[in-house]
This record gives C-alpha cells, structure tokens and sequence, in this order.
C-alpha cells in the first residue's frame, strides 16, 4: 500500500474511504462481487477486532470464507502481512483525507475546527480500522511498526502546522506543539464515544468543545474564542458551532 491515492484526489474532494467491516464505501459501487482478496479483507478486519489479531488462527479465517486454510496463501503472504496492510490503509486513507480536505485559505481557528471535524466524522464511520490501529499495531514488526510510524509522524506535522497558525502564539517550551497535537489526536480517537452520533445538536457541540479544549492548552485568548463562535461566516458542516457554554449536556 502506498500513497498513490493521493494523486487521483483534487484539493476539497473527499477521499474514496471504506469501513471494511461495514462495506460502507464513498467511492463508486463496483460491479459484480468483491474478490477473494476484498472478501478476505473484510472478514479479517471484523475478525481482529472482535476476537484479537493474536487469537484469530488461518482456519477461522478460512471457515469464514467457506475455503481451506492452505488456499489464504493464494491472497496473502501471512496473517501479519494482512494486518499491516489494513493499517497501513487507515493510516494513509486517514492522512490524504485530512490534507485533500484542508481549508488552505482559511485561518487557523477554521482550519483547526476543520481538522477537528474530519477526524471526528472519520471516527464515526470507520470505527473498526481506528481500533484495529490503536490495538494492533504492537503486533507488526520492526520494519511495519516504522513503516506506520512514519505515517503517523506525517500526520502529527499536519496538525502542527494548523495549531501554528492559532492566534497566539504558542508556549515557547521546545515540544510544546508536538505535546498538544499527540494529545489532540488521543483525545479524538476516543471522542465519538462521547456522544450519541445520531444527535446532530450534541455532535456540533462535540466539536466545539473539542476545538476550545485545543485553544486553552495553546493558550489562545478567550476573547478569541468569542470571536470565532459568534463570527457569521460558513463553517465546514454548513452551520454555525454551537457554544458548549449553552448546552447543558456539556
């Protein structure tokens, strides 16, 4: 798997993203029934989630597939092989979206909110790739384990870059912005297990107040956030943040 993706997608256009355990796709239908390969896909994906990479065995793998054990090595070269591909995917698929879908004229509160967003509604989409990837991954390799680091150092350079362009500077302590972005991306891992995502009303305040959390430890001022929320101009969802301040949910 590599990055190619990256070149067939414009600026401002979503990314082709699927939840192999959902086969819920953005891209065009294919035609006909998926693969050996495809199908392979999906029901490992389900299966290392549910049960634990380490205790799904080649013959369950098979049994779900209605095949014999021996007949997976016409697909895969080993059930590690599979896991990384399937992480290396979320990884990558993760990092083109959130570049393709960057608001590069906007400011950075914008951007941030932006960012906030796409990872939220990713979350919310593909939940079996980001626990795959957050429980998995100490099952690569050496070499797969780099590999996905290096993805995910691509990304932290991506938030770091918006959270530059906050309107205050940030803490001068060396690492101060690399601290809040590796803390950003935690919190948002978890973040759609905060509210119902069938509530629109609680997802806008999710983001929000996600957003002002981000503020506060970059120590943006106050009178900025204000500013922000009450400012009249469109948002990426079409509607204005709701301020956590007025939600009693919070």
């Amino acid at each position: 798997m590599n990055r190619s993706i990256r070149t067939a997608c414009r600026p401002g256009r979503p990314l082709p993203l699927i939840d192999l355990a959902k086969g819920e796709a953005d891209r065009p239908a294919r035609i006909g029934t998926p693969t050996a390969h495809e199908q392979l896909r999906i029901v490992a994906l389900q299966l290392f989630v549910e049960h634990g990479f380490q205790s799904v065995s080649l013959r369950q793998l098979a049994n779900a597939l209605g095949m014999q054990a021996g007949s997976l090595y016409n697909h895969i070269e080993s059930k590690q092989t599979l896991l990384f591909e399937l992480i290396e995917e979320h990884e990558t698929d993760l990092l083109d979206l959130l570049e393709a879908k960057h608001p590069s004229d906007a400011d950075g509160l914008t951007r941030l909110r932006t960012y906030v967003e796409l990872r939220i509604r990713y979350s919310l989409r593909h939940p079996h790739r980001v626990m795959l990837a957050r429980l998995e991954s100490r099952c690569l390799d050496a070499e797969q384990r780099a590999s996905i680091e290096t993805i995910r150092q691509a990304h932290l350079q991506h938030l770091e870059n918006i959270l530059r362009l906050l309107p205050a500077p940030l803490d001068a302590a060396v690492g101060h912005q690399t601290a809040v972005a590796r803390s950003l991306v935690s919190i948002l891992e978890d973040a759609p297990s905060w509210r119902s995502p069938n509530d629109a009303h609680a997802f806008e305040d999710l983001i929000t107040m996600v957003t002002q959390m981000v503020l506060a430890a970059c120590r943006v001022p106050a009178r900025s956030h204000r500013a922000w929320l009450d400012r009249p101009e469109p948002y990426p969802t079409g509607r204005r943040p709701r301020s956590p301040v007025a939600s009693p949910q919070c």
